[in-house]
């Protein structure tokens, strides 16, 4: 407890999945009330980090290979969201183990109810056939090492979508018309999406409102279930020029990346075009992830984020 308010420690502050989780309390009279923040960076001095010090988030210094310095972040904390990036360490067994360290240093610091932010385990959902999905399998690696670790600590588990700015990196102008290039079976797949910066936070914080309910929780976080059909006549509307979808090979689609993330990137988009990310028939349960909103909350469409971040030029 700090000051009568629950302690959340956020893994994250200064990034967009850290800092929703602190948008959406910040902006809350009713949960800035309730609850304390305490946000980790590699930097407290940074201008991000004293930007959220003057709205009151105690900022701390942490490194998620020293498990010490995590168990001491954690000290005193109700709650404790924790989330890696792959793509800074690029390997599959050091995210595992920066991802063991932090629960490890949750679980030391005394931390009730632990949000650990997971991914599916690709090669299992699809049967082996995707086996290079390294971003995704590390962070279920770990979610398999924290419940059968956690003992009586409450566990939940967000897991945001495809990032809605990817749709950024998917369409480019060939020969002046701007098309979204996929190895999709079909214009008309199920592709969840996730606006992480603006409705992210909402189910990291309704796991937290929801206590000892929200254990072992696995929370599909989807802002919109939508299809490439549906992405370029919504952005043709909104850009005011048509886009194309164009769908590509996979070794087409491969060949737009550099070797070293080329087999991660194929891989990550057949998950999505051929088992709609989380699983065939997904997008029909998602109601059921939703009832984990933060309360009142509402998320954004794709009409409404693509009106946001306009204009749209390619």
């Amino acid at each position: 407890m700090a000051g009568g308010k629950k302690l959340l420690t956020i893994f994250g502050a200064t990034g967009n999945q850290g800092g929703s989780i602190i948008d959406v309390v910040l902006a809350s009279p009713e949960l800035s009330t309730k609850y304390a923040l305490r946000g980790i960076t590699r930097d407290p001095s940074s201008a991000k980090s004293q930007a959220l010090a003057s709205q009151g988030v105690d900022m701390v210094q942490a490194d998620l290979n020293d498990v010490a310095s995590l168990q001491k972040a954690m000290q005193g904390a109700h709650g404790a969201f924790g989330v890696t990036d792959f793509w800074a360490v690029m390997s599959k067994e050091v995210e595992f183990q920066q991802g063991r360290n932090l629960f490890e240093a949750a679980k030391a610091a005394g931390v009730e109810h632990y949000v650990w932010s997971s991914l599916p385990w690709a090669e299992k959902l699809t049967g082996g056939v995707l086996r290079h999905v390294d971003h995704f399998d590390s962070k279920a690696m770990v979610e398999e090492y924290v419940e059968a670790n956690k003992g009586e600590m409450v566990v939940s588990y967000y897991m945001p979508a495809m990032f809605l700015t990817m749709i950024k990196t998917l369409v480019k102008a060939v020969d002046g018309t701007p098309m979204l290039s996929v190895p999709f079976p079909s214009d008309s797949i199920a592709w969840p999406l996730v606006d992480f910066r603006g409705d992210g936070g909402k189910y990291v914080m309704g796991l937290f409102e929801a206590g000892q309910k929200a254990n072992g929780a696995k929370v599909n976080a989807v802002s919109t279930w939508t299809t490439p059909k549906e992405i370029v006549a919504t952005l043709g509307k909104a850009a005011g020029k048509e886009v194309v979808y164009n769908p590509v090979s996979a070794e087409v689609f491969g060949g737009f990346f550099p070797e070293a993330i080329r087999a991660e990137l194929v891989e990550t988009l057949r998950l999505v075009g051929e088992y709609s990310y989380y699983g065939k028939g997904a997008e029909k349960e998602q109601a059921e992830h939703d009832r984990w909103l933060v309360a009142g909350a509402t998320k954004i469409s794709l009409e409404q984020w693509m009106a946001k971040n306009g204009p749209w030029t390619f």
